[in-house]
């Protein structure tokens, strides 16, 4: 593939042999997670449209241990998993492109990519590495930077501890904030100067919203915060293809469900809570677009498959930026006017 090295302007703005089986065939999967409402629902849909033939046994986790999840599912201890694929960025970086690249891809346009472009054969690909058939499975949305008092710039940030996840992580320590602290893994972060890895209705749900009242935005660290659902490969392989449709259309139907629910949360999370909102500082900003390209340049020393899955990302991005513009920027802008009025 033809690579490009930097996000450029559009920031600056094993398969395996089926084995067949009757359709009266009862299965039972296994799911780890640590996002049980959600992987919940999942089962409940797949029971009813299966007439119960298929069942899903869910097992709930805590985010610390979703690192663990993808060897667990590869290695046939569950059969599924239902996390951020955030937690796997340091086997392979370009997991984070399908959860939260900063300064990247929307919440919607990281969809279309992966659901009718080269995304998905690149998460195929991804996949296939570690033994995974991965489908997405929600968006959490796109997230503020939440603080203890205003941002007054890029200072605030350095002399702190910040909380991220996945590549946010890695763009904090380019912007040279030296200490990060992963919101998957931490236990407390009453102790943070800022936040940048949970919704408005995550930080209510935690009782943070007292302690980080102060809300900036746009951040370009937090786009889309996308969920991921990985199935063994064999045991995905193994299925009658009729078992794979109804779990794909499955996924999909919950996906749209909890991308849904997502934003309905939030805005109800924002109406019953005391926030004061700020634009973004323009040297975090800034700092922020040259650290995600430094760290997206970053992913073509990392082997074959982040390379590739990089420079597909590249392209659409660049293909997307534009209509995105037209069919989605400029509207907005102009509603908030009237609405204003």
């Amino acid at each position: 593939m033809k690579r490009r090295t930097l996000l450029g302007a559009g920031l600056a703005s094993a398969s395996v042999l089926a084995v067949p089986a009757t359709a009266q065939n009862r299965l039972a999967l296994s799911l780890v997670t640590d996002r049980p409402d959600a992987a919940n629902a999942l089962a409940e849909r797949v029971a009813k449209v299966s007439s119960d033939r298929i069942t899903i046994e869910v097992a709930a986790s805590d985010a610390a241990d979703a690192a663990g999840f993808l060897d667990g599912v590869s290695g046939g201890g569950s059969d599924m998993y239902l996390t951020s694929s955030d937690a796997f960025v340091a086997r392979n970086p370009a997991f984070g492109l399908f959860a939260a690249m900063p300064g990247g891809m929307s919440a919607s346009e990281l969809e279309s990519w992966v659901l009718v472009a080269d995304g998905r054969f690149m998460l195929d690909l991804l996949g296939e590495e570690f033994g995974i058939k991965a489908f997405i499975a929600g968006d959490d949305g796109a997230m503020p930077i939440w603080s203890r008092a205003p941002l007054q710039g890029l200072s605030d940030l350095i002399g702190g501890t910040v909380v991220s996840a996945g590549l946010g992580l890695n763009v904090l320590t380019e912007m040279g904030v030296g200490n990060t602290v992963d919101v998957m893994s931490a236990t407390d972060l009453g102790g943070a100067t800022a936040i940048e890895g949970l919704s408005i209705t995550q930080m209510a749900a935690a009782g943070l919203l007292e302690t980080f009242p102060h809300m900036a935005t746009p951040n370009a660290g937090r786009p889309s915060a996308m969920l991921n659902l990985g199935v063994n490969i064999t045991t995905w392989s193994n299925l009658p293809e009729s078992d794979r449709m109804l779990l794909e259309r499955c996924i999909m139907a919950e996906h749209s469900t909890q991308r849904a629910l997502a934003l309905h949360r939030n805005v109800t999370a924002i109406a019953d809570a005391t926030v004061t909102a700020q634009a973004m500082p323009q040297d975090i900003w800034d700092a922020q677009i040259t650290a995600a390209n430094a760290v997206m340049t970053g992913m073509f020393d990392a082997g074959d498959v982040a390379a590739d899955t990089a420079d597909a990302y590249l392209y659409f991005i660049s293909d997307v930026a534009g209509w995105s513009e037209i069919g989605e920027t400029a509207y907005f802008l102009g509603r908030k006017q009237a609405l204003s009025q």
